[in-house]
């Protein structure tokens, strides 16, 4: 088994949790003010989705980029995390812990993924990240990333593109993929994404439906939900305090003028790991703009 940077931001959309109170208009937004004295900053939540699918919020940001002097993305799109390997027999299948009809489901739903042909072997958490991602668009070397796409757009206008975290830092963030983890995500977990998929529909594509209506509370409250089901997230394969500390202190020590549009995961803009209050508490004037 190995686990990659793309499998990594799969699960972007629940990378951090709410539990902070937020006001009305910021429960159903991607577009954010940051205004100080110094420099007037748009920041934008992205999850991991097809820029092409979503034109009315690209036409928004490349609106937003043309106002901007700089453009400032969290992290390098081309970053390379370490990959993890295990033996398949130390990893243990999640099949066999469903009931008849629950491995009938997950066969049905898995029989069209990449991992058709190898779905008796699956671990829960390899089954967890296809069963999250399911229904999203794929991407392509012509159909990028939004965060990608715009970033894109930014330099092509002659916009400084910059990432505030560099490659070494997030490398050195990075907390390494256990067997243990794997094999933490059992049966109960698989059981609770097939009821959630029975209630919503495909996971993946009920995230982009949320993402294209900009309903950024919903998508942090499915989020918690999921994570609180013994679902493995990003949070816990990367050293999330440490990430928020620093793009916190990027962003509020740009240099006066800057005015930037950043780049940043939808989480770090709701939920516990928000960084908006820490933004207000050092002076700026937060507020949410579309």
């Amino acid at each position: 088994m190995q686990f990659t940077r793309r499998q990594f931001a799969a699960l972007a959309a629940v990378v951090f949790l709410p539990g902070m109170p937020r006001a009305a208009d910021e429960e159903n937004a991607l577009f954010w003010r940051a205004k100080s004295p110094a420099n007037d900053h748009v920041l934008f939540g992205y999850v991991r989705i097809r820029a092409d699918a979503f034109p009315d919020i690209v036409t928004e940001g490349k609106r937003l980029i043309d106002q901007s002097k700089k453009v400032l993305i969290d992290v390098n799109p081309s970053l390379i995390l370490s990959t993890t390997k295990f033996k398949n027999s130390d990893i243990t299948p999640v099949l066999s812990g469903l009931t008849p009809s629950g491995q009938d489901e997950f066969k049905t739903i898995l029989s069209t993924s990449p991992a058709k042909g190898a779905i008796a072997k699956l671990s829960g958490f390899e089954a967890s990240l296809l069963l999250i991602g399911e229904g999203q668009h794929a991407f392509a070397p012509d159909a990028p990333s939004i965060g990608l796409a715009l970033a894109k757009y930014g330099a092509s206008i002659g916009r400084d593109v910059e990432t505030l975290a560099a490659d070494g830092e997030m490398q050195a963030m990075q907390k390494p993929l256990t067997l243990e983890t794997v094999n933490s995500v059992g049966p109960a977990s698989i059981i609770y994404l097939l009821e959630l998929r029975r209630r919503i529909g495909p996971i993946g594509a009920y995230f982009d439906e949320l993402y294209k209506a900009r309903k950024s509370g919903e998508i942090a409250s499915l989020g918690e939900e999921i994570t609180a089901r013994g679902i493995v997230t990003p949070t816990d394969l990367i050293d999330a305090e440490k990430l928020r500390a620093l793009l916190i202190e990027r962003i509020t020590n740009l240099p006066a003028g800057t005015n930037a549009f950043v780049i940043l995961p939808i989480g770090l803009l709701n939920g516990p790991y928000s960084i908006l209050s820490e933004l207000r508490s050092r002076g700026a004037e937060v507020s949410a703009i579309g």
